[in-house]
């Protein structure tokens, strides 16, 4: 008996988590109710107080929900055991695959900006990417020691650039596909776009003859 009330717990839980997560993405903190979310996923309002705590905390919960899967997926990257030209063409396929199938995670995070990232900041993301971050830095520091890579790569700012070139092309896909006449949201587009960064990538962390220092 103990068993299947807990088992319906939970799916009452993961139910009002679904349901929390898209209205959030669609419509923001601010824009989403807990009547709203409570009314499509047709529970009882104390529900959301009983497993979550407040709506503010459902928030950081639907958060931690979609930048985990981003994280499970940096985690098995950091297992890479190629260099960093390989690694960093697994890190753009694979951020272009999660992208293109998670959409909520694109639309979240464009609130998040908007909001000064204050429901990250509650949600304790800080160290999620910690692995990748990690890997990088131990391919760039073994590339740089054979004399293969520039010697100011910075891993943080490699991360930061390849989420910008890979985001980009979801979160701003309606806009640039008008304005540059073309389909962001076409397979060929994307596959496209995948070899371009990459090879973009590639070829900007080889340490040329005479390296150039930034004005």
């Amino acid at each position: 008996m103990v068993e299947k009330k807990d088992k319906k717990g939970k799916r009452t839980k993961e139910k009002l988590l679904e349901i929390a997560t898209r209205l959030f993405a669609e419509r923001g903190f601010a824009g989403t109710t807990v009547d709203a979310i409570v009314n499509e996923a047709r529970i009882n309002k104390r529900m959301v107080y009983h497993y979550f705590g407040s709506k503010e905390r459902l928030y950081q919960a639907s958060l931690r929900l979609v930048f985990g899967r981003l994280g499970d997926i940096e985690l098995e990257l950091s297992e890479h055991k190629d260099g960093l030209e390989a690694l960093l063409a697994s890190i753009i396929k694979e951020y272009f695959h999660f992208l293109q199938t998670n959409s909520e995670f694109v639309k979240l995070l464009l609130w998040e900006n908007l909001n000064q990232g204050h429901g990250i900041e509650g949600a304790q993301l800080t160290e999620v990417k910690n692995p990748i971050l990690t890997k990088l830095n131990e391919a760039i520091q073994r590339g740089i020691d054979e004399g293969k890579l520039r010697s100011n790569l910075d891993a943080r700012h490699l991360l930061i650039n390849l989420i910008g070139l890979c985001l980009i092309y979801f979160s701003n896909r309606h806009t640039l596909s008008q304005s540059l006449s073309m389909d962001l949201g076409a397979p060929e587009t994307l596959d496209e776009g995948i070899d371009h960064i990459i090879k973009l990538v590639q070829e900007g962390i080889h340490a040329g003859e005479k390296e150039v220092t930034p004005l």
